[in-house]
């Protein structure tokens, strides 16, 4: 499986390089540009940087190996651009062929963070770095802090998460998804899932409707007032 994280945080998940045809000559141009990170550690293991180095290839050429999505230009008569005062242009992208289940990371041990020292958001690789004494965790999709138990998602909501000034923006998505986690109940051990807008789709437990989470919201607003 290959992971696209976006400087606007979001995540993409894609199940095999072919999906990445979905995608068009731009899009594909902006990741042979970014940096690949190797997460696998089996040395042997050379699919994921065969097809980043086909990717930087295929820019050199322009992707004419590659059958890839076309964007279109849509114009509306009635609304004008005001600098040309021509029909304004709309450009639209196709859907790509994301992943649209991925499994849940192991649960780890509740308490496991007791000798946390502290937590940071890492913009080289984006991800959320969590130290301990004597390990380091790094995560690099939000919801991937739900194989914490809750003890240890408490904890990460009491300590402010380290960053530089020019990315607490991005930090600010690890705090909140600790929030929206204490506020579902979603940490380790529960019997439910996350709403897709808010974390994205997950497999691999008996999932609730999303109606039983929103009652439970408002329960939790009503509390508040």
């Amino acid at each position: 499986m290959f992971i696209v994280k976006r400087k606007n945080g979001d995540v993409e998940y894609y199940d095999n390089s072919t999906a990445f045809e979905s995608q068009t000559a731009v899009d594909l141009r902006e990741l042979s540009n970014a940096g690949y990170h190797e997460q696998t550690k089996n040395p042997n293991y050379k699919i994921g940087w065969d097809f980043f180095n086909k990717l930087q290839q295929q820019a050199r050429v322009n992707f004419t190996d590659m059958k890839l999505a076309q964007s279109t230009i849509e114009e509306d008569e009635e609304v004008l651009d005001p600098a040309t005062g021509k029909p304004y242009k709309t450009v639209r992208w196709p859907a790509t062929k994301q992943t649209k289940t991925v499994p849940l990371l192991k649960e780890l041990p509740d308490n496991s963070l007791k000798d946390l020292h502290f937590w940071m958001y890492d913009p080289i690789t984006g991800q959320a770095v969590i130290v301990c004494d004597n390990v380091e965790y790094r995560f690099l999709d939000t919801r991937d802090l739900m194989c914490f138990g809750e003890n240890n998602i408490k904890l990460l909501a009491k300590t402010q998460i380290q960053s530089d000034p020019q990315y607490e923006v991005c930090a600010k998505s690890w705090t909140g998804a600790i929030a929206q986690i204490m506020g579902f109940q979603l940490w380790s051990g529960q019997r439910t899932r996350v709403e897709t807008q808010l974390f994205g789709p997950y497999v691999g437990r008996k999932l609730p409707d999303m109606p039983e989470l929103q009652r439970k919201q408002k329960k939790q607003t009503k509390k508040r007032k």
